[in-house]
């Protein structure tokens, strides 16, 4: 599957339509409910100041996808990659066999969606999502921990790990990765010590070198498999002999 290629500029406009079902019963009332099938979210790039190596790189795939036609991977650059952010025993997180979770700790917003975790073994333990991401974007793996004295997480992304101290305190760890390869597929997560035990809440994968405010996720992370250009044309102007404006727009109906 194509990926659209890394987005490293700004603004960048996101937006999401919802459809709302209203139905009027003879009686004069009505049922109102959302239609789960008719969601769509857009972006719409303002690319400004691109060199011709940058825009001959877009044009061309644009004409490889055929404009709307061909669909292609599209990774939100101001979404939260992950999925189930705060729901660390879902099916989207893949945990060691002797990982112990307790839901319901207080968090550092104020209210109790954090997570105490326990590594019950003899052997480090992770908490871990793969997700379906180019290993040569640029990306910034955070969550927020805290643990006792001396305890300690370590951060992974794929083959590359980062230990972080904690405190008592709430902290939010991050973690920059550049892993530079060409393969797709990328495991994010944590991995813990035997008989270690944190607190953790809000896990966060940003594509981008710094993280981005927490942003809280579902069943759906900001991997979007089936998007597509949402017009069968791009507007570009050359201001110069280097340097083109276009706008970009895109869209999935996924989720």
């Amino acid at each position: 599957m194509p990926v659209f290629p890394q987005i490293t500029m700004y603004p960048l406009v996101r937006q999401l339509n919802l459809r709302t079902v209203v139905n009027t019963l003879p009686d004069g009332s009505t049922v109102v409910y959302t239609d789960p099938d008719a969601s769509a979210r857009a972006w719409e790039w303002q690319a400004k100041g691109l060199t011709a190596a940058e825009w001959t790189s877009i044009e061309a795939f644009f004409r490889s996808a055929s404009g709307q036609w061909q669909t292609f991977t599209f990774v939100d650059p101001a979404g939260n990659l992950l999925a189930e952010s705060e729901n660390f025993s879902a099916g989207a997180w893949a945990n060691g066999a002797l990982i112990q979770l307790t839901s319901g700790i207080s968090d550092p917003f104020g209210t109790t969606r954090a997570t105490h975790i326990v590594n019950a073994g003899r052997a480090a333990q992770a908490v871990q999502q793969t997700l379906p991401v180019p290993e040569n974007f640029r990306y910034a793996l955070s969550v927020w921990a805290r643990g006792g004295a001396g305890s300690n997480l370590t951060l992974i992304a794929g083959a590359a790990t980062l230990p972080c101290p904690l405190t008592t305190q709430w902290r939010r760890v991050w973690f920059p990765v550049n892993l530079g390869q060409g393969s797709v597929g990328v495991t994010f997560g944590l991995q813990l010590n035997p008989g270690g035990a944190v607190d953790i809440f809000g896990m966060q994968v940003d594509a981008q070198t710094a993280p981005s405010d927490y942003k809280m996720t579902g069943a759906t992370g900001g991997v979007y498999l089936k998007a597509r250009f949402a017009t069968d044309a791009i507007t570009v102007q050359a201001q110069s002999t280097d340097v083109y404006d276009a706008t970009i727009r895109i869209m999935s109906t996924e989720g």
